[in-house]
C-alpha cells in the first residue's frame, strides 16, 4: 500500500506549458514512484482556467501582431481555434497517473461561511479571500474521513492552507518532494530499526550505511546498504517496516550482464538469477532491462520462451508507469 499524497494548485500549476497539462513534473515523477497521487477536482479546474486565460491572451496578442497580416495568415483560423477542446485533450493525454477527488458532503456551505466570516484559515487573515483554498480544504477532509491510511500528505506552498490543517494529526503538510522524503527516511534512521539491521543483516551497519531506498514490484521498500566492503539490498515491509529478506548479490551487475548478453545460455541463466531476485530491482534497473529487451537481438530471439516472457511481463505488470512511452509500445509487442 503506497502513501497517499494530495496536491494543491500552486504545487502543480502549469499555465504556460503547451506540452504537458500538469506542472511540477520533476516532483510529481518522484512522488509517483512511492505514492498514489491525488488531486482535488477544483485544482484541475483551476489549471484549466489558468491555461484558458493564458491562451486567450496569447491569441489576442497574435491577432494584433502585424506579422499575422504580413505572413497572410487566415485570421478566422486563429479566431476559430477551439481553446477549450485543446485544453481537454491535453488533460486527457496527461501521462502522470493521478486520482481525482471531489467534494460531495451536503451542508458544507455553512461551514465555509463560518470560516469566511471569522477570517479563519484557509481564508486570508482579516479578509474574505480564500474560497478556492477552503473548497480544497474541505475536499481533502472528506477524503480523509473515507481513507483508512494512518497518515496522508498534502503538498502546498499556501501558508493559510497549511494553517488550516494544524491540529489534524493525520495530515502532514510538505512543500515539495524533498520535504516529503525526509518524513519517509526518518524511520530507517531510528535506533530501533538500525539495531534490527545489525541483528539480522550485519553488526557493522549504522545509519550512514543506508545509501538509497525505493519501492519494489510488491510495493515494499528496498534499502541499499554499503557497509565497509559489503553491499546489501534489504527488503522491508511497507506497512510494518519489518525486514523481510536481504541479499549481498550485486543485482546491478546481473542487470548489466543481461543488457549485454550475447548468447542464449547467458540470457536464460541471467533471467533465472534475476527472477530469483526480482524483489530487489530498482526503477533504474528496470529501465535498463526494458531498454535491453527492445534493443538487444539476443533477448528478442528468445522473447517467446516462457521464462523470458514471464519475467518481462511481470516487470511490466507492476512497473509499467516508469517505462518511457517511446519504447513501451515495442516492449508490449514483444511480451504481450
Amino acid at each position: 500500500m503506497k502513501y497517499k499524497v494530495i496536491f494543491d494548485t500552486n504545487s502543480i500549476r502549469n499555465a504556460e506549458s503547451l506540452s504537458d497539462f500538469l506542472g511540477g513534473r520533476t516532483d510529481l515523477e518522484s512522488f509517483s514512484k512511492v505514492a498514489d497521487l491525488i488531486i482535488p477536482d477544483l485544482v484541475i479546474e483551476e489549471i484549466k482556467a489558468q491555461k484558458r486565460k493564458h491562451l486567450i491572451s496569447k491569441r489576442d496578442s497574435f491577432l494584433s501582431n502585424p506579422f499575422h497580416l504580413l505572413r497572410k495568415l487566415n485570421e478566422s483560423d486563429t479566431k476559430d481555434f477551439d481553446i477549450e477542446k485543446w485544453i481537454l485533450e491535453l488533460a486527457e493525454k496527461e501521462k502522470i497517473p493521478y486520482k481525482l477527488i471531489s467534494l460531495s458532503e451536503s451542508g458544507i456551505l455553512e461551514k465555509m461561511k463560518k470560516l469566511c466570516l471569522e477570517c479563519q484559515p484557509p481564508f486570508e487573515e482579516g479578509s474574505d479571500k480564500g474560497f478556492k483554498d477552503t473548497y480544497i480544504y474541505f475536499t481533502i477532509l472528506e477524503f480523509l474521513d473515507k481513507c483508512d491510511d494512518k497518515n496522508i500528505f498534502v503538498v502546498t506552498k499556501d501558508e493559510r492552507l497549511r494553517d488550516a490543517f494544524l491540529g489534524k494529526i493525520r495530515v502532514r503538510i510538505v512543500r515539495n518532494y524533498d520535504e516529503f522524503e525526509k518524513y519517509i527516511d526518518n524511520y530507517f534512521s531510528e535506533e530501533y530499526f538500525i539495531n534490527r539491521l545489525k541483528e539480522e543483516v550485519d553488526i557493522k551497519i549504522n545509519k550512514d550505511c543506508i545509501k538509497d531506498s525505493w519501492l519494489n514490484i510488491d510495493d515494499n521498500w528496498v534499502l541499499k546498504i554499503e557497509c565497509e566492503e559489503s553491499l546489501y539490498l534489504v527488503e522491508v515491509d511497507f506497512a510494518t517496516k519489518e525486514i523481510i529478506y536481504f541479499t549481498n548479490s550485486n543485482i546491478s551487475e546481473i542487470v548489466d550482464r543481461l543488457a549485454l548478453t550475447g548468447s542464449f545460455s547467458t540470457t536464460h541463466n541471467t533471467i533465472s538469477e534475476l527472477s530469483d531476485n526480482i524483489r530487489y530491482l530498482s526503477g533504474d534497473n528496470i529501465l535498463i532491462l526494458v531498454k535491453a529487451a527492445v534493443e538487444n537481438e539476443q533477448i528478442y530471439w528468445v522473447s517467446e520462451d516462457e521464462d523470458v516472457k514471464e519475467f518481462f511481463k511481470k516487470i511490466y505488470q507492476f512497473k509499467s508507469q516508469i517505462i518511457p512511452e517511446e519504447i513501451k509500445e515495442q516492449f508490449i509487442q514483444y511480451f504481450k
